[in-house]
């Protein structure tokens, strides 16, 4: 039972990043193309503590630890560019 879940979520988070992509291309504006990459890092981050609880290990969890505050002092850094024009 637990193994259909599991394939159940892990496909769920890998469809739910078409939308992302679709906006971080088409996206009208830079604000938007932002958003998307955050949901889509979220997404990633989510899949790879999944993907960490199915393998056992906590090898997956560091890389999404690391992955997600990169992401977070990008998306930060982009907005702070977006609203005033520098970053420091």
């Amino acid at each position: 039972m637990n193994t259909i879940l599991f394939d159940f979520v892990l496909t769920f988070l890998v469809f739910s990043i078409i939308p992302c992509v679709y906006r971080i291309i088409k996206g009208p504006t830079i604000p938007d193309r932002v958003v998307a990459l955050d949901a889509m890092t979220l997404v990633i981050v989510a899949t790879l503590g999944v993907y960490s609880f199915i393998q056992e290990s906590v090898f997956f969890m560091d890389v999404a630890l690391v992955l997600s505050i990169i992401a977070f002092v990008g998306t930060v850094t982009i907005s702070k560019y977006l609203d005033e024009g520098v970053v420091f």
